[in-house]
């Protein structure tokens, strides 16, 4: 009796290990799109990234829907989503920052370079 009572126990434990291993992988995939929102904000993903910053909230909200109905597959893949979104909108933003580094070099450049010329001509 005590035997089937814990072959029964092991063979339900077994059976629903996948429920929780998609349960779990889940959650770290909300938790790693939500880090990487914060990330993406810190970086003005808003201000360079407007749509892909929606987008990455839109589907992390999604996800969080997803995995309160206990739909651990389409909560992952929605906050898997919401990672991409996240890392192309940090992505973005520090490109046009990279942009607007170096235009604001070039004008120094152009600036030292146009004083120089000046200098020259007028000795």
């Amino acid at each position: 009796m005590n035997f089937k009572l814990l072959s029964l126990s092991t063979l339900f434990l077994l059976l629903s290990m996948p429920a929780l291993a998609d349960r779990d992988a889940a959650n770290k995939a909300i938790n790693q799109a939500e880090v990487l929102i914060e990330s993406a904000e810190r970086s003005n993903g808003m201000q360079y990234a407007v749509y892909l910053m929606k987008s990455a909230r839109d589907n992390l909200n999604q996800a969080k829907i997803d995995l309160d109905k206990r739909d651990w597959t389409e909560a992952e893949i929605a906050a898997k989503k919401s990672q991409r979104d996240a890392e192309v909108a940090a992505a973005k933003s520090d490109a046009m920052k990279a942009e607007k580094a170096y235009t604001d070099l070039r004008q120094a450049v152009d600036l030292l370079r146009n004083e120089l010329q000046r200098k020259r001509s007028g000795q």
